[in-house]
C-alpha cells in the first residue's frame, strides 16, 4: 500500500505536439492542480513563440510554475531543475495542490522522480558540445571549460576532445565540477504517476508542420532576431530547434522557406527521439490521444491514483 502522506505527483509527458499540454491543463483544472514545466526549453525567459509556451489564455485557467527562470544565455542542468521542481512540488503540498508535470524532456523527469547516477549522459548536451567542436573548434571547448570548471581545465587531457566534451558534458548536467561529480537523487517523499501520450506518426507529423506555420505567424522570425542580437550565437539556450535553424538566414544564406522546413524536420527528428526515449522507460503506460476512450482511462487511472 502506498504512503498516503507521500506528494502525488502526476505527468504528462510525451513528443512535441502530441497535446500533452493542453490535456495536462483539463487534468489540473479538473483535479485541483497547477502545470509545472517539465521542458528544457521552456525555462528561458524570452523564448516564447519557438517554445510553444503557454500564454496568457492558459496562465488564467491555473497555475503554471518553472517557466521563464533564467536567460537563453545560462546553462541550466538537470540537476538545477531537480532543484527547483522539488522546491515548487513541496511549495504545492502546503496548499493542498496537486503538481501536474508536463513537457517532453526526459530527462528532467528522471532528475526529480528516479533520480541520476554518477556521471550522467544528456544527449542534447552531447549534440550541443559536437556541434560546437566541429563549428569552432576544440579550442572553443576548452575555453568553456576554463570558465565553467577551472579545476577540471588544469587537470584533464586538453588535447582528447572527447576527453574535454565528457568533462563539459558532467558540468552542465549536473550543475557540479567535474570532479565532484555526484548523483542527483530524487524528490523523497513522492509518488509519480507518469502518463505518456503520443500520436500516430503521421498525425504528429502534421501537427508540428500546422504548429510551425503558427510560429511563423506568430514572429518567430522577429523573437529569433532580438535573442541571438541579446545573447549572441553561441547562447546555450538559442541552440534549440526553433531559433538556431535562422542563423543561416540572418546571414544572407538561407530562405525563409528553407528555415520553415528545417524546423520542420529537426522537429520531427526531435519527436522520434523522445518517443524512443518515453518508451524505453519502466512504469509509464502509452496513451495514443487519437483514441478518445483513452481521455477517460487517463482520468480514471489519475482518479485511482490520488485516493489510494
Amino acid at each position: 500500500m502506498k504512503d498516503s502522506h507521500k506528494i502525488k505527483v502526476i505527468a504528462v509527458l510525451g513528443p512535441t505536439a502530441s497535446g500533452k499540454s493542453s490535456l495536462a491543463i483539463d487534468i489540473a483544472t479538473h483535479f485541483g492542480g497547477a502545470i509545472l514545466n517539465c521542458d528544457s526549453r521552456q525555462v528561458y525567459r524570452g523564448m516564447d513563440i519557438g517554445t510553444a509556451k503557454p500564454g496568457a489564455r492558459e496562465k488564467a485557467q491555473v497555475e503554471h510554475h518553472l517557466f521563464d527562470l533564467i536567460d537563453p544565455d545560462t546553462t541550466f542542468s538537470a540537476g538545477d531543475y531537480k532543484t527547483a521542481a522539488a522546491q515548487a512540488i513541496t511549495g504545492l503540498k502546503s496548499g493542498k495542490i496537486v503538481p501536474v508535470l508536463v513537457g517532453g524532456t526526459g530527462f528532467y523527469y528522471s532528475a526529480i522522480a528516479e533520480g541520476l547516477p554518477p556521471a550522467s549522459s544528456d544527449p542534447q548536451t552531447v549534440q550541443l558540445l559536437q556541434q560546437i567542436c566541429e563549428n569552432e573548434g576544440i579550442e572553443a571547448l576548452r575555453k568553456m571549460l576554463k570558465e565553467k570548471d577551472p579545476q577540471a581545465f588544469s587537470t584533464i587531457d586538453l588535447n582528447n576532445s572527447r576527453r574535454v566534451m565528457r568533462a563539459l558534458e558532467i558540468v552542465m548536467v549536473t550543475g557540479r565540477p567535474f570532479a565532484r561529480n555526484q548523483p542527483v537523487k530524487a524528490l523523497s517523499g513522492a509518488d509519480f504517476l507518469p502518463i505518456v501520450v503520443t500520436r500516430p506518426r503521421d498525425v504528429l507529423h502534421n501537427r508540428i508542420e500546422i504548429r510551425v506555420k503558427e510560429m511563423f505567424d506568430l514572429g518567430l522570425k522577429t523573437e529569433a532576431q532580438a535573442l541571438f542580437a541579446k545573447f549572441g550565437e553561441k547562447a546555450p539556450g538559442l541552440n534549440s530547434i526553433g531559433y538556431r535553424e535562422w542563423l543561416e538566414f540572418f546571414k544572407g544564406r538561407q530562405t525563409i522557406r528553407e528555415v520553415f522546413d528545417a524546423i520542420v524536420i529537426n522537429s520531427r527528428q526531435y519527436a522520434k527521439r523522445q518517443e524512443t526515449w518515453f518508451k524505453k522507460r519502466p512504469g509509464g503506460r502509452i496513451f495514443d490521444l487519437e483514441n478518445r476512450e483513452n481521455r477517460d482511462k487517463i482520468f480514471n487511472s489519475i482518479e485511482k491514483f490520488l485516493i489510494l
